[in-house]
C-alpha cells in the first residue's frame, strides 16, 4: 500500500511535469514592447497670471460657439484650453493638411502632374482644365491657400494606385501621428459618412504640417499666382490667382495660417497659428457658428490669463 502511494505521487509529478512542458512549448510568446521617452528642457511654462481666481469658471463660461476646441502652446507643449476636444466631428477642408503631408511624402515639389477630369469636382475649386499640367508645389499652393478640391484630387489621382491608395496613405499617416479620433475617406474634405476628426487631432496634424518649411510658408501666404503648363510641359497655359481663405491672415496681428474648412455637415472649422509676444499658439476649433470671432475671443482670453515663466519660477503643476 505504501509502495502504491509513492507510485501515485510519482505518476502525478511526471504528469504535472509533462503538462507544464506542453504549456511552455505551445503557450503564445509574449513580447514586452519598450518605448523610449525623450524629455527636452523647457525654456518656459504657462502659469496663471492670477492663480487665486477660479479659472475653471472662465473655462466653462467663455461662450464660444464652437462645439469642440483645442488651444496649445508650442514651445512649452502646454494645453491652454480645451472644450470637447476629443469629440469626433466632420473636419471639412482642414483634412487637406493630411493631403498635403501625404503628397510631400511621395512627390518632389517640381514633379509635373496631369489634370484629367478633376475640374468637374464639386465644391470649392480653381477650375483646372483637362490636359494641362501643374507642378506639385503649385498644386499644394492651390490646395492650402484657395482650398481647391480639384487640386486635392489631382494629387490623389496621380498617386500610385490612384485615389484608393492615396486615401489609404492618408489613414496610414493618421495612425503614424496617433490621430486616434480620425478617419479619412476623400482628400478634399467633402462631407462623407465616416470621415471624422477631432479638434485635438487637427491640432496635432497642424503641428506636423508646420515642421515642413515649404508648407509652413504656404499657409502664411495671403495671395499667390500659379501657372499651369501645356500638355507637352513646354509652355505656360493658364494663370490661376490664389487667395488665402483664412480671413484672419493679415487682419489679426501674428496670425500665420493654418487651414479653414466649411461644409453643411461640418459647420465652420478653423485651425490657426498665432505668433505673438514671443509665443506660438495653435488653436483648432470645429463646428463653429463664428470661427473667426471664436478664435479672437480665445486668443484674448489666453493672453489675459497666462504668463510664461521659466520652470524655476513656477511652483504650480502644468497640465501637459
Amino acid at each position: 500500500m505504501k509502495n502504491l502511494s509513492w507510485r501515485v505521487i510519482l505518476l502525478f509529478l511526471v504528469a504535472f511535469s509533462l503538462l507544464v512542458s506542453v504549456v511552455l512549448i505551445f503557450y503564445p510568446e509574449q513580447t514586452i514592447e519598450k518605448q523610449a521617452i525623450y524629455l527636452r528642457p523647457l525654456a518656459s511654462v504657462a502659469v496663471y497670471k492670477n492663480p487665486h481666481i477660479n479659472q475653471q469658471h472662465f473655462w466653462e463660461n467663455l461662450q464660444l460657439s464652437a462645439a469642440s476646441v483645442y488651444a496649445f502652446d508650442l514651445a512649452s507643449a502646454t494645453l491652454l484650453y480645451e472644450k470637447n476636444s476629443r469629440e469626433k466631428l466632420y473636419p471639412a477642408s482642414t483634412i487637406k493638411m493630411v493631403t498635403a503631408l501625404v503628397a510631400v511624402d511621395y512627390y518632389q515639389l517640381d514633379d509635373l502632374l496631369t489634370v484629367d477630369t478633376e475640374g468637374q469636382t464639386i465644391g470649392n475649386k480653381i477650375n483646372l482644365q483637362t490636359g494641362e499640367q501643374l507642378r506639385v508645389r503649385d498644386l499644394l499652393a492651390a490646395l492650402l491657400l484657395s482650398s481647391a478640391n480639384d487640386s486635392a484630387y489631382v494629387l490623389a489621382n496621380n498617386y500610385p494606385g490612384g485615389l484608393t491608395n492615396f486615401v489609404a496613405a492618408m489613414n496610414n499617416k493618421a495612425q503614424e501621428l496617433n490621430l486616434t479620433d480620425s478617419q479619412f475617406a476623400n482628400p478634399a474634405g467633402l462631407d462623407e459618412i465616416g470621415q471624422l476628426s477631432s479638434a485635438r487631432d487637427l491640432n496635432i496634424l497642424a503641428r506636423e504640417l508646420l515642421k515642413n518649411d515649404y508648407l509652413r510658408a504656404l499657409v502664411a501666404t495671403p495671395y499667390s499666382e500659379i501657372n499651369s503648363l501645356t500638355e507637352d510641359g513646354e509652355k505656360e497655359a493658364n494663370l490661376y490667382q490664389l487667395f488665402n481663405t483664412n480671413q484672419l491672415l493679415g487682419t489679426v496681428g501674428g496670425v500665420k495660417g493654418v487651414k479653414t474648412g466649411t461644409t453643411d455637415w461640418a459647420g465652420e472649422v478653423l485651425v490657426t497659428l498665432v505668433e505673438r509676444n514671443g509665443r506660438e499658439i495653435l488653436i483648432s476649433l470645429m463646428n463653429s457658428q463664428d470661427r473667426y470671432g471664436d478664435t479672437e475671443k480665445l486668443l484674448t482670453w489666453i493672453f489675459n490669463t497666462y504668463q510664461f515663466v521659466s520652470p524655476e519660477e513656477s511652483l504650480v503643476n502644468i497640465n501637459f
